[in-house]
């Protein structure tokens, strides 16, 4: 016997390859429908909750409302970074006869994150094995269904890009796979279709433009690059015009549909400059800080140490792997899809948690094909270096183990505090304001800190000034109809809990009370579309418990326009008056004037 064949046979990386490939699973549909089963009930306690978890979802949903009864993009809604996609799934379900509300987006949020664990595992299946498939999807189902942060748990707008990404990438891994020789229909049709969902995935989310770009300039090198020497220059032709065509026929609707109802200008303030005003400046130090951060606050630090764990194993075997020219090519194409991710998370000048969903894909690739077994070539280490590798990786086991004990533990507090929350009535019809809870920094340890920030809340519990304006706009209802509502401020989610949709294309006005050079035009935009379609009722929700952004005050109420506020003296009247915190500003609520009070 050879002394290469000793080492291999000797191998400790061998003989775990050999213990697992011996393990033998249920079939790959029994092992995909638990896995989709256990991810499903795992969020189900947290879709059940009829509560607004994220103020994204219900702008999604109120724009939903609003394309149910005028469907045309832009002119009805403009929802900025959220472009309209999202929306229109949500309205398909509202068409069908589902009555809106936070239950069903929270339903839709669990069945996206479904097939996203079922399009991992099919990718995965092509990547390596089946275990290779199972193992990743698991790390997945860990990830989504163990998750208490409501980043993580109510209709994201990341999403559905992000479900269309892996299934522009995915069929690219099954390009790779055909076989050699002229393009034919089968290849056409696949370029074809990732290009559609590569070019979709942006209409969804302006955030995932970076992520598509990148995967489409892979598909393009790969398509002259990785064909075969006796591809003809019109093979290869008619392949890019392929992936190409899908890729931009999305963009070409769009496009159409805003030359029809749109005009140059909106369209160059809504899709270019706010995004772009949204994005701020490029920074190295935000960047970084980001990169940071993404990782220490989201649950991709469960896949960074699984991944760590698994590349110190495979580097400290005795063997390394030999890739072939076609898992070159995967690996090139996982590491741009997780680049583009992570640059267009650290690229943004305002971090959220729920940006992280990006990158769990192309992570989950990385982390499970460490695990994919490859041809190997016999190397040497030393005993000291074995040691030293070794007790590293006892310390990330326990490591590992322990953070994903600790996601256990807040997940049951969770489901407590959720059957907490349901056994308590909301009283969402008093008007006493509530005594303003100061921060307590002595109450909690500072590892009890750490794990709020990192892995989520000990106590879980949702705000209810949606429901408390909600009481206030029934209350009007049975006096007077409300049959159409303007809100000014961030409260998007009274417009899903009234079922009313928006009176103007605004259903937050962030941009109109931010200050900045889109100030104005935003202004007297949504002034114009009160003029065109004044609403029953006018809402000022711009006060403390209610959500603002991050440089308003109170002071930026309605009368910080002047001739908004010009507008709503001379045409409405204060009729109600609603504290959420005692000494805040209070939500004002404004009734139309009757027509023969109007003035002349």
């Amino acid at each position: 016997m050879s002394s290469s064949s000793t080492i291999r046979a000797s191998s400790p990386r061998r003989n775990v390859l050999e213990r697992l490939s011996n393990l033998r699973l249920p079939p790959p549909a029994i092992v995909l429908g638990l896995l989709l089963i256990c991810v499903f009930l795992l969020r189900l306690p947290s879709a059940l909750v009829p509560r607004e978890l994220n103020v994204d979802e219900s702008q999604q949903l109120s724009y939903a409302m609003k394309f149910l009864v005028y469907p045309q993009p832009w002119k009805a809604v403009d929802g900025g970074t959220l472009t309209p996609l999202n929306s229109y799934l949500a309205s398909i379900l509202l068409r069908m006869g589902f009555k809106p509300g936070f239950i069903l987006v929270h339903m839709l949020a669990s069945v996206l994150v479904c097939l996203q664990v079922l399009v991992a595992y099919l990718t995965l299946r092509r990547l390596g094995s089946e275990k290779t498939a199972a193992f990743g999807a698991f790390l997945m189902v860990l990830l989504y269904g163990l998750a208490t942060k409501t980043d993580y748990l109510h209709y994201s707008t990341e999403l559905l890009p992000t479900l269309l990404l892996m299934l522009g990438f995915y069929i690219f891994l099954a390009w790779l796979d055909q076989p050699a020789g002229g393009p034919g229909l089968r290849q056409l049709y696949l370029l074809f279709l990732g290009g559609l969902a590569l070019g979709a995935a942006p209409w969804c989310k302006v955030q995932a433009v970076p992520i598509s770009g990148a995967l489409g300039l892979a598909v393009l090198t790969a398509i002259f690059r990785a064909s075969t020497p006796s591809s003809s220059p019109s093979q290869r032709v008619m392949e890019v015009l392929a992936f190409c065509g899908g890729a931009l026929l999305t963009t070409c609707i769009m496009l159409a549909l805003w030359a029809e109802y749109w005009t140059l200008k909106d369209f160059w303030y809504t899709n270019v400059l706010a995004n772009l005003a949204y994005a701020g400046k490029l920074s190295l130090m935000t960047s970084m800080v980001n990169f940071f951060l993404i990782f220490l606050i989201s649950p991709l630090h469960q896949l960074l140490l699984v991944g760590v764990a698994l590349l110190i194993y495979v580097s400290g075997s005795d063997e390394i792997p030999a890739l072939s020219k076609k898992q070159k090519w995967v690996l090139g194409g996982v590491l741009v899809y997780a680049g583009a991710a992570l640059f267009a998370i650290s690229r943004v000048s305002y971090l959220f948690p729920h940006h992280a969903i990006f990158l769990v894909p192309p992570m989950i690739y990385l982390v499970a094909g460490l695990a994919v077994p490859h041809a190997t070539v016999p190397t040497q280490n030393s005993q000291s270096s074995r040691n030293l590798r070794n007790g590293i990786l006892l310390v990330l086991v326990s490591l590992i183990m322990a953070v994903y004990a600790a996601y256990a533990v807040r997940y049951v507090q969770m489901t407590q505090s959720i059957r907490r929350l349901s056994n308590i009535p909301l009283d969402a019809t008093s008007k006493i304001a509530r005594e303003p809870v100061p921060p307590n920094t002595n109450s909690q340890t500072g590892l009890e800190k750490f794990l709020e920030v990192c892995i989520g809340p000990r106590h879980w519990a949702l705000p209810d000034s949606n429901e408390r304006i909600l009481a206030v706009v029934r209350q009007r209802q049975r006096t007077q109809p409300v049959r159409s509502l303007g809100i000014w401020g961030w409260a998007p989610g009274v417009y899903v809990l009234t079922g009313i949709p928006p009176a103007t294309r605004d259903s937050i006005t962030q941009h109109a009370i931010t200050k900045g050079p889109l100030q104005q035009y935003y202004r007297a935009r949504f002034l114009g579309d009160l003029r065109a379609q004044p609403p029953d009722l006018f809402i000022d929700a711009v006060t403390r418990d209610a959500f603002m952004w991050r440089d308003w005050t109170e002071n930026d109420g309605y009368e910080s326009d002047p001739e908004l506020r010009k507008f709503i003296d001379d045409n409405y009247v204060l009729i109600d008056q609603l504290t959420l915190v005692k000494g805040a500003k209070p939500v004002r609520f404004f009734a139309r004037r009757e027509p023969a009070s109007q003035p002349q």
